[in-house]
């Protein structure tokens, strides 16, 4: 059977919606859904790209109510499994305290972000200790069944690159060139480092050593969810694990296997920490047909095969990036309830072990105004 996660990473269906803890759990149920992907007030999730600012304000003293606690115990007594959401690698408040966490480019420039989205550095260790030491107390206050890692990659606006299937890869979107990512691939690699500025350095390491660039960089990010493996959850043998990672198949962007060698997310490396790939398949941030996803599933399906790691497809709800710095690049302004099952039932015939749906609040808006995407979720689900 396949699994169904929902994303629930505001809280308007206990502010704008009115519900009890118990009554969005049997809520979810009733939606056919297995597991739940939340956040918390430990890790707390950074704004992105959905505004919730006008919820947030207008419902202040509510939300000083919620109780995480409450929530997850109210999940689990509906027999939800509950999978608590960290953006490891996407944090801009930190930046402040870690100035040097900043990530630097190929050009040897510092990352100043785009749009909402800004990354950190995966080799700052103070940093990286901060974060386990914060998902340590998730894991032991909250008592999840897992975690599920967002922005677990060397920094990238995936989303800037997908408005143009020629979309040319250039140095402003390679990372990380920082002095210390620089002298630690140097030395664990024996290499000597000509002597020379950030973007000299950076031009010897992708011209004389670039596929071991790559393979440094993504055992980086492997060693980083070993080490949040390793954070105990009870009855286990760790955290169970559910990674967001890049949708692309290697055949996309010209045949350049972009999630690997721009991400540094390696799928067989990662496999042995992961018990669950998420792939972001937003067809309409993607601009992509819902045929492409056969592809994409069979490409991640194909690296980690016999690994025992599963892959599930996460599908939109509503249409996104539509509007200002995105107005020209000509995504769909809608997703409508006849699109959202037509993609389930793709990927599901595609082979994906599963689907999430982003997100909980896109169903319940569009049920409060007539609409029909909550009947399609059940009958995807066949609640």
């Amino acid at each position: 059977m396949p699994t169904f996660a929902m994303k629930v990473y505001d809280l308007q269906w206990f502010t704008t919606f009115g519900m009890d803890y118990d009554q969005a759990a049997e809520a979810l149920v009733e939606d056919g859904i297995d597991v739940v992907l939340t956040q918390n007030h430990i890790d707390p999730l950074p704004t992105s790209g959905v505004d919730q600012h006008e919820y947030l304000t207008r419902f202040h003293d509510r939300i000083r109510a919620y109780d995480d606690g409450a929530w997850v115990g109210a999940l689990k007594r509906h027999g939800l499994i509950v999978l608590e959401t960290s953006a490891v690698l996407f944090d801009p408040p930190a930046l402040s305290r870690f100035p040097d966490a900043r990530p630097v480019d190929a050009a040897g420039e510092p990352h100043v972000g785009f749009d909402w989205y800004v990354g950190v550095c995966p080799t700052h260790d103070e940093y990286l200790d901060e974060k386990v030491a914060k998902l340590t107390r998730v894991v032991d206050e909250l008592s999840p069944d897992g975690l599920f890692l967002q922005f677990i990659r060397y920094p990238g606006f995936w989303e800037n690159w997908t408005w143009s299937p020629d979309y040319q890869f250039s140095d402003s979107d390679r990372y990380c060139f920082c002095g210390r990512c620089r002298s630690r691939f140097a030395a664990a690699l024996g290499i000597p480092m000509p002597t020379g500025d950030a973007a000299s350095q950076t031009s010897f390491i992708l011209a004389q050593h670039g596929a071991d660039w790559t393979n440094w960089r993504c055992g980086v990010i492997a060693d980083i969810v070993r080490r949040v493996r390793e954070i105990g959850a009870p009855n286990s043998d760790g955290a169970h694990l559910m990674l967001n990672t890049l949708p692309f198949p290697a055949t996309d962007f010209g045949g350049q296997d972009v999630r690997r060698v721009i991400a540094a997310q390696d799928l067989r490396l990662l496999a042995p920490y992961t018990n669950r790939f998420e792939l972001m398949t937003y067809l309409q941030i993607l601009n992509r047909p819902q045929s492409w996803l056969r592809t994409a599933i069979d490409d991640a399906r194909a690296q980690i095969r016999d690994t025992g790691s599963e892959v599930v497809c996460t599908l939109q709800v509503d249409a996104l990036y539509t509007t200002g710095i995105h107005r020209d690049r000509q995504r769909s302004p809608s997703v409508t309830a006849d699109e959202i099952f037509d993609a389930a039932t793709t990927a599901l015939d595609a082979g994906a072990d599963g689907l999430v749906f982003y997100h909980w609040t896109d169903f319940l808006t569009d049920e409060a105004a007539g609409g029909r995407k909550r009947k399609a979720l059940r009958s995807i689900t066949r609640a």
